[in-house]
């Protein structure tokens, strides 16, 4: 039985598809966003695919008494999969160009998912926000519903098909009854487990079944005839979907109880729609709304990866001269997939089911192939510098935290300082400000089994005998940062151990200049603490330098190593931060890039910056002084006159001056080179 065509079917499609696009283009029109509730299309999409298939199945079931599963899974496949392949293949160029390789990854799985109908299911598992910010940068996240009508497809028929043979006069009550089951669970889930209930096709069964219901109406007793019903309910079903579109938000519960008024005012046009005699239908059936009814499939499967990828290449953010050319562009797209794609893969004629089979599978093998490549790859990684491929985290970690005793920080301890390891080669005392404790996480790992170590670390607190901090502000004293009563604790815990070694550190610079970093080229360090300096005074009055080089000298005379590190090179720019935030928008950029955009410093600023720290040192004298330079690492080798801040590997600073694990891991070669000059010294070798 051939069916007639229903031209307003076209026309609601092209309302379920605009207000879908609009939505996701979010477009804001004096200062308002109309279409916030445009995600209802797709619930108006589903209760046209249930109808229209229904009407398939049951017209073949009520004149045949079977379905032909052969022929009902031949044309869904000539609908759907040549364009939604198509679409795949064509992102591929724009997903290798824009998508780091866990995102490339995520896309690739995303494919898979979809190409064996369970997006909506990857969706889920993959705790997606459908609606989000960041579910927008995520090109086929709107294939979830093409998940959901697959699904449909492949149960529904089987179902329609067992309930005819077994239980025929009651075919309507059990589609009744789904139906009544799904609602009742979605609007119980739109509350418990908001996701599970968007993507599943569990709470989404009622909207298709009330387009089973339409169908079964229509094929056992016509379309409704009612010149009052004709004319008026068509209209409200209008004003009910244009309620939800405009309405409706993302705080909305969907799909519950309260989403009957878009799928109940879509149901309303299609049963009391006639003939292009009502008003609603005459403008449905206007020939410009039924051809974008026409290309919707394609406009749907086009238009979100067309705004994913243009809102990679421009993070700055869309604005609506933009969304509109993009909008102009999907449907440009739509209509030239619908003339070459759509239409000849649906003409038996042009092609016949054998070389319809063979075109898809051999769509279908480059599909699997090219994303099996992606995640064979691991995205293509070799697209980036293997600095990009890592975890940004172990860059910008603040490890003058990370070293602990039962959950609880070392760093910062006033008293009962850590102690960890075993002393067989004796003690080591980390002592020092967080460019210290920067380091000794690290370290602590790579010695414990040979010695002890003690972490007395603070902030901005370099080890001086009988001297404290004070505010330049309030000129009162700061016994909290670096007082008295801490100093001396310090000595005092570093003297019960006789002849132990003592790690010391710090960012002397800031200490003699009292002034924080200018780089010269345009870094110039945050100023903390509402912008006053902390400055040092001795109990006595004598210069800080004198206090600094008598502190290391009783230390030593006492028979304590002392390792001195110099000055670290401090950056002015928090390294991590600028580093990702310039980065090109193009992933397949980045290696290029990298090589012209090298974060660097001053090796002559870091010179002038660092004199008179490497004069005091410089003029401290004893054998049992061993002298580290972190500076040597960085600066003056790789690149003449710069001070290096990263490599194509790692970065080396966790922000404007402290070192990062993998930063600290350098340093400490130098440290553990000390240690073993003093094993063999020890050892008389």
């Amino acid at each position: 039985m051939k069916l007639p065509y229903r031209s307003e079917i076209d026309g609601l499609r092209t309302i379920a598809v605009l207000s879908v696009i609009l939505y996701h283009a979010q477009i804001v029109v004096f200062g308002h966003d109309f279409f916030k509730g445009g995600f209802v299309g797709v619930d108006i999409f589903f209760v046209i695919s249930g109808y229209l298939i229904s009407r398939i199945l049951l017209s073949e079931l009520f004149e045949k008494g079977k379905i032909s599963f052969l022929q009902f899974y031949e044309r869904r496949a000539r609908r759907i999969l040549p364009i939604l392949f198509t679409v795949f293949l064509v992102s591929f160029p724009l997903a290798y160009k824009y998508l780091l390789p866990n995102q490339f990854i995520e896309y690739a799985q995303s494919i898979l998912s979809a190409t064996f109908f369970g997006s909506n299911i990857f969706f889920y598992f993959t705790n997606t926000q459908y609606g989000a910010e960041d579910s927008l940068l995520q090109p086929f996240l709107h294939t979830w519903s093409l998940g959901v009508e697959e699904q449909f497809y492949i149960l529904f028929p089987i179902v329609l098909l067992l309930a005819y043979k077994f239980a025929k006069n009651h075919l309507v009550t059990i589609i009744a009854v789904l139906i009544l089951i799904s609602i009742q669970y979605a609007d119980w889930q739109s509350t418990k487990n908001t996701q599970l209930n968007f993507f599943m096709l569990t709470s989404r069964l009622w909207e298709l079944g009330i387009g089973s219901l339409l169908a079964f109406y229509e094929l056992k007793y016509g379309r409704v005839k009612h010149d009052l019903l004709n004319q008026t309910m068509p209209l409200l079903g209008l004003a009910m979907i244009a309620h939800a579109i405009v309405f409706f938000n993302n705080q909305t519960p969907h799909p519950s109880f309260i989403t009957l008024l878009p799928t109940l005012g879509t149901a309303l046009i299609i049963l009391y729609s006639v003939n292009k005699t009502d008003l609603v239908s005459k403008v449905l059936s206007w020939k410009p709304i039924v051809g974008i009814g026409l290309i919707s499939y394609s406009m749907y499967l086009w238009h979100y990866p067309v705004f994913a990828f243009a809102r990679m290449a421009d993070t700055n953010g869309l604005h609506n001269n933009e969304k509109i050319w993009l909008i102009l562009l999907t449907i440009f797209l739509s209509i030239v997939s619908y003339f070459l794609i759509e239409k000849p893969f649906r003409n038996k004629q042009f092609l016949n089911i054998k070389k319809f089979s063979v075109a898809i599978f051999i769509l279908l093998i480059a599909v699997l192939s090219v994303n099996w490549k992606v995640i064979e790859t691991k995205g293509f990684e070799e697209r980036l510098p293997l600095l990009f491929r890592k975890d940004k985290s172990i860059f910008t970690e603040a490890i003058w935290d990370k070293l602990k005793i039962d959950d609880k920080k070392c760093y910062k301890r006033k008293d009962n300082f850590c102690e960890i390891g075993n002393d067989k080669k004796g003690v080591i005392n980390i002592v020092g400000d967080s460019h210290l404790a920067s380091l000794q996480w690290d370290l602590t790992e790579r010695v414990k089994s040979d010695y002890k170590l003690i972490s007395m670390t603070d902030g901005g607190c370099w080890l001086i005998k009988d001297t404290y901090r004070f505010n330049d502000k309030e000129k009162t004293k700061m016994d909290n940062i670096c007082g008295l009563d801490y100093q001396n604790t310090r000595i005092t815990k570093i003297k019960e151990n006789p002849n132990s070694i003592i790690i010391l550190g710090g960012r002397m610079p800031v200490i003699l200049s009292e002034q924080h970093f200018d780089n010269t080229e345009g870094g110039i360090e945050k100023i903390e603490n509402n912008g006053f300096h902390k400055k040092w005074e001795t109990l006595n009055g004598m210069p800080i330098n004198q206090a600094i080089k008598d502190t290391m000298l009783e230390l030593m005379n006492d028979g304590h190593r002392v390792v001195l590190l110099y000055p670290i090179a401090e950056v002015g720019w928090n390294v991590p931060k600028k580093l990702f935030e310039d980065l090109p928008k193009e992933a397949n950029k980045m290696k290029t890039w990298l090589d012209r955009n090298r974060i660097t410093t001053s090796y002559e600023v870091y010179q002038k910056r660092t004199q008179p720290s490497f004069e005091l040192f410089d003029s401290i004298h004893h054998p049992n002084l061993y002298r580290v330079y972190p500076h040597k690492l960085l600066c003056d080798n790789q690149i003449k006159g710069r001070c290096i801040t990263h490599d194509d590997e790692n970065i080396f600073y966790a922000d404007d001056d402290h070192p990062s694990n993998e930063g600290a891991k350098l340093i400490n070669n130098l440290i553990i080179d000390k240690l073993k000059e003093i094993d063999r010294k020890k050892s008389g070798l």
